[in-house]
């Protein structure tokens, strides 16, 4: 015995008809060999600014001007952590990383101009001043270098 399908009603005011839920018209994947949405670009690392300091090396006392942040003013006030890129009279160059909570620089071991191997250091920075569109950044004393990576 065949089954006769129940009634529909049609709607004219956008009501939905009686009878079995509508069926789906699109469908949530891809159609089979449709080219598929381009992947969004790779995270870039965040940005090391650069800070150009007074001396040949860190020393308590000694004051680097950091360059390229884009609200200086609210980093004065608030420093966050960033990459730096720390830049010596001498010429030469090392990374650093300036974190806070305390407030602390660290910096990779590096030589100077002159020939003098110095190794990784850490030091507490005692302060952050503006001026201008730069933040300067007062080195103070040595802090406990961080633990040497784990081998392996």
């Amino acid at each position: 015995m065949a089954r006769t399908p129940p009634p529909y009603t049609r709607c004219t005011d956008g009501e939905r008809p009686a009878g079995p839920p509508a069926r789906r018209t699109t469908s949530p994947h891809p159609t089979p060999g449709a080219p598929l949405p381009p992947a969004p670009p790779p995270q870039s690392p965040p940005p090391a600014y650069q800070a150009l300091c007074s001396h040949t090396h860190l020393f308590p006392g000694a004051r680097c001007r950091l360059q390229g942040l884009p609200h200086p003013e609210a980093f004065a006030a608030d420093p966050e952590p960033v990459d730096v890129h720390l830049r010596f009279s001498d010429g030469t160059a090392a990374p650093a990383d300036l974190r806070t909570d305390p407030a602390t620089l660290t910096v990779a071991a590096h030589t100077t101009a002159a020939g003098t191997p110095l190794d990784e250091s850490a030091w507490f920075v005692k302060g952050f001043t503006l001026d201008e569109d730069e933040v300067e950044m007062t080195v103070g004393a040595r802090a406990p270098s961080p633990p040497p990576a784990a081998a392996g």
